[in-house]
């Protein structure tokens, strides 16, 4: 039952009051236009990278322009929250393999997932590994950091191995993936059994020195700093 004010005699009209459930059917259309918004941004970059205009983007939603900037007020917000559900599917992947009862194979599978994500979402990879504040980011990290030691104590992967270096598998595998996506779509999966053939003990000790942290984060920086000058230059209609 709706209450309806009393009119006071003399004075103002009483205001008009909103049904009760008028604001949680509007939180429940923005909801699912962010919803749909998303599906269309992660299918756009897929295929066209995250240069793809965002009319493009609205269109395949079905929604207008202005409920798009309505949920993303810039195109680097939609792009950071495209990224931000790759980088939990990362997590998932890394959590899923922590519970492997093999420490080999948890570590095989986790490299196994993150290179099929990257395939799947080759778009996104200019994004994906940029240092940027994210506390997946760091979850993902600190899971891969466990996931090369559970494998090195089993006796699964060369000692000589640092976390730096798994950073390096991944932009190779997005390397790969990049190369040959239009001619070989599972080149890179020859690839990853390379790497991980590499990984295994008894390989002759390593010359060089890995990266380390900050070399990593500095060129993690600069791979980034070199796709913004490019996104900034291309189109955006």
């Amino acid at each position: 039952m709706t209450i309806r004010p009393v009119p006071i005699a003399g004075g103002p009209p009483p205001a008009q009051v909103a049904p009760a459930t008028e604001v949680p059917v509007l939180r429940r259309d923005a909801a699912r236009n962010r919803t749909k918004i998303l599906a269309a941004a992660r299918a756009a970059f897929n295929e066209e990278g995250v240069d793809v205009g965002v009319e493009v983007i609205a269109q395949r939603a079905g929604v207008g322009v202005g409920t798009l900037y309505r949920r993303f007020p810039t195109k680097e917000l939609l792009i950071e929250a495209v990224v931000d559900e790759l980088l939990g599917s990362v997590l998932s992947a890394a959590e899923a393999a922590l519970e492997h009862q093999s420490p080999a194979d948890g570590f095989a599978e986790f490299l196994r997932a993150v290179g099929w994500l990257q395939f799947e979402h080759a778009g996104c990879l200019t994004r994906l590994w940029r240092d940027s504040p994210n506390d997946k980011r760091d979850l993902i990290e600190e899971a891969s950091r466990q996931l090369l030691d559970r494998a090195q104590q089993a006796g699964a992967v060369r000692t000589d191995v640092v976390y730096e270096d798994v950073i390096m598998l991944f932009w190779s595998q997005r390397g790969v993936i990049e190369a040959t996506a239009l001619v070989s779509p599972d080149a890179w999966l020859r690839h990853l059994d390379l790497l991980l053939s590499a990984l295994a003990p008894g390989q002759r000790p390593l010359e060089h020195a890995p990266l380390t942290a900050v070399q990593a984060r500095e060129a993690k920086a600069a791979v980034a700093m070199r796709n913004s000058t490019v996104l900034k230059s291309a189109p955006t209609a």
